[in-house]
């Protein structure tokens, strides 16, 4: 939580730990997914009698398995707040946010920033929609990008070509879709983490949600 963690004060914490001890719910929303080729359940081989498997290949997928039947696998379910790129983190008040993707950027205007030598400049592309009843500030959400593989900070780049500022208010029902440019040294460019916290008036007072982990998406740079 970066922008807000600097105006808690120690008796805040202290407050804040307090609750999750007592089992306030602290939880900013719920991820929806988006459904990825490595979730769909795998074929089973066909190692019945009338098989059109080889030899070679009946014994290679139905023998070990037929020997040894597979326990049940323990459960790998995220939390709410790790998504990765195309997943969809739903705040409970009905703003959700949308990681669409992170691309290097290859196309800058004459008056835009450049990277520095060693960094690579990449671009996160995301959709907020407003679920809610009531126009929506923009201003209330504060994204920030670093390194996911062993950390690294990324600096800010103002590029024309392809951006979309994210700002002014969103109408209820309404989606709009914003970018945000970036640097990081090549070192620290294996992946990137991208959080998004919220400061708006109307989600403070969202009971002790705001407590909660931000939401943030890990994904490579394509």
């Amino acid at each position: 939580m970066h922008s807000r963690t600097a105006v808690l004060t120690s008796t805040a914490i202290v407050f804040a730990g307090a609750l999750v001890a007592c089992g306030t719910d602290t939880e900013q929303g719920t991820a929806e997914r988006s459904p990825t080729a490595s979730s769909a359940p795998a074929q089973s081989p066909d190692c019945g009698s009338d098989s059109t498997l080889s030899q070679s290949e009946w014994i290679e997928q139905c023998a070990t398995a037929t020997a040894t039947p597979s326990a049940e696998q323990p459960s790998t379910k995220l939390p709410n707040t790790e998504l990765a790129v195309g997943d969809t983190f739903a705040y409970k008040d009905g703003v959700k946010v949308k990681i669409d993707s992170i691309r290097k950027i290859t196309r800058f205007g004459e008056y835009d920033s450049g990277p520095d030598a060693g960094q690579i400049p990449f671009r996160v592309t995301f959709t907020i929609t407003n679920g809610t009843d009531k126009p929506y500030d923009l201003d209330g959400l504060s994204p920030t990008a670093e390194g996911g593989t062993t950390g690294g900070q990324t600096s800010s780049l103002y590029v024309s070509i392809d951006s979309k500022e994210m700002n002014g208010r969103l109408a209820p029902g309404r989606a709009g879709t914003f970018t945000e440019e970036y640097s990081i040294a090549r070192s620290d460019a294996a992946s990137i983490v991208f959080s998004m916290s919220r400061s708006d008036k109307a989600w403070l007072q969202q009971n002790s949600a705001w407590l909660g982990v931000d939401p943030h998406w890990t994904g490579a740079i394509k």
